[in-house]
């Protein structure tokens, strides 16, 4: 009996989670960088988003392993559907942002950073892209993989088919 947790499509969506929290992380850590010399809107926003992932993962998996069978890709599915439009929101703010210019002319500390302002982009691209990856495997073991649909047999029924094949066994001359 599969778990979303050790399903194949729910292992593919942790790994892919994981990743997501990596490139949430290098996104971060350049605008972090950035924000101590701006206070671009861009900046902020996807600061704080990419400040939020890593947190809002860790409590929609909690919340998942908790949860009921049925309900248990509920948490990360709702999470990653709010993530992958924010992480959308961050990465044209990025673009718009970084594309109008020049790089000698840098929009961050005065200074020339362009590989800075594009591995923020790349990365905030990369982290839209998984966390929308890890919504369609979401949806799609909640739609094909139902766990309700298997129904384990009760003690009564076990007992039942035992005595069946019991009978079957020595009618047919085999016990």
């Amino acid at each position: 009996m599969y778990t979303f947790h050790s399903h194949p499509v729910g292992i593919i969506a942790l790994i892919a989670h994981c990743v997501q929290c990596a490139s949430a992380l290098i996104v971060l850590g350049i605008t972090a960088w950035a924000v101590r010399g701006t206070k671009n809107l861009t900046v902020i926003f996807t600061l704080v988003i990419s400040v939020l992932t890593p947190v809002f993962f860790a409590l929609s998996t909690g919340v998942s392993c908790l949860g009921r069978r049925r309900t248990r890709p509920l948490p990360l599915f709702l999470t990653d559907l709010v993530l992958s439009y924010l992480w959308l929101t961050a990465f044209i703010f990025l673009a718009q942002n970084f594309n109008q210019e020049s790089c000698k002319v840098s929009r961050w500390n005065r200074e020339v950073v362009c590989s800075r302002q594009y591995a923020a982009e790349a990365f905030s691209f990369i982290a839209f892209f998984v966390s929308f990856l890890c919504l369609l495997l979401e949806f799609l073991y909640a739609q094909y993989y139902n766990p309700e649909d298997y129904n384990p047999p009760t003690s009564m029924e076990q007992t039942r088919a035992r005595n069946n094949l019991q009978g079957n066994l020595e009618t047919a001359g085999v016990i």
